[in-house]
């Protein structure tokens, strides 16, 4: 493996800074700010934050295996050879599935286009950083970044947090979610037993795929159907709240300068 380049130093440096931003706007004492999250526990908000920071949002070290479980899932999708067996698991789903079969499917669209929005402003913080030439060892710094996380365009945030809270919706579906695990594992099985089709990378990309959604079935499973919309909702007013103190902040220190 070779050794990371500069550009791969500041992108670890600028994912962990984010995770560390999710991981304290998701703490209990911030949450306890906004009256629609009162009715959830500290408990239910620290599973919350954890699902956030171990599956959506992982630290550097793992976002690497994450990047790389979508590359291999790519990889198996281009080839019409490895994507048949699939695609008759597939077929058998829909009778599983029945009237869900669509949702389903929409979950999944819907957990890719959380990831790309998640690259995308990843890549904007990237080109930020170098273009004011700022070291890897630099984007810890609070007023760094802020002024960083202040240059994202808002309707990159907007997308973001939209794509994040139609995930949660789908993951709040337990039932359809049920299925789908179960599905998912028996897609695993079959790839398990097919090591001349599916090679040792990809088999992993697949497992960490049924991992992140056997989280979100936990998660929810742990909440009461009545706490699936005030969690939701307290994530939108979560996210709005960080982005425009966020912003003032920005304002504050160039008003300073």
């Amino acid at each position: 493996m070779a050794p990371p380049t500069k550009s791969d130093n500041l992108q670890h440096a600028i994912i962990d800074v984010f995770r560390e931003q999710i991981r304290q706007r998701y703490l209990a004492e911030n949450c306890r700010r906004f009256p629609e999250l009162d009715a959830i526990s500290n408990a239910k908000l620290d599973a919350l934050r954890d699902f956030f920071l171990e599956c959506i949002y992982p630290a550097s070290k793992d976002r690497d295996r994450l990047d790389d479980a979508f590359d291999r899932m790519g990889e198996i999708i281009r080839s019409p050879k490895r994507m048949v067996p699939l695609m008759s698991m597939a077929f058998k789903s829909v009778w599983k599935l029945g009237r869900m079969f669509p949702s389903a499917v929409s979950a999944g669209k819907n957990t890719l286009e959380a990831y790309i929005e998640t690259r995308k402003l990843e890549d904007t913080l990237l080109a930020y950083a170098t273009k004011h030439k700022l070291p890897p060892e630099s984007i810890g710094d609070h007023d760094i970044m802020v002024r960083m996380v202040a240059s994202l365009p808002e309707t990159e945030m907007t997308s973001f947090r939209d794509e994040t809270l139609k995930l949660f919706h789908h993951l709040s579906n337990v039932k359809l979610l049920e299925a789908t695990v179960e599905i998912m594992r028996n897609s695993k099985g079959l790839m398990e037993s097919r090591p001349d089709l599916y090679h040792e990378e990809e088999l992993a990309g697949f497992a960490l795929g049924h991992e992140v959604l056997t989280r979100g079935l936990a998660l929810f499973r742990s909440l009461d159907p009545a706490e699936f919309p005030i969690i939701i909702r307290g994530i939108e007013v979560v996210e709005i709240d960080w982005y425009h103190r966020i912003k003032a902040e920005a304002a504050g220190l160039d008003a300073g300068a």
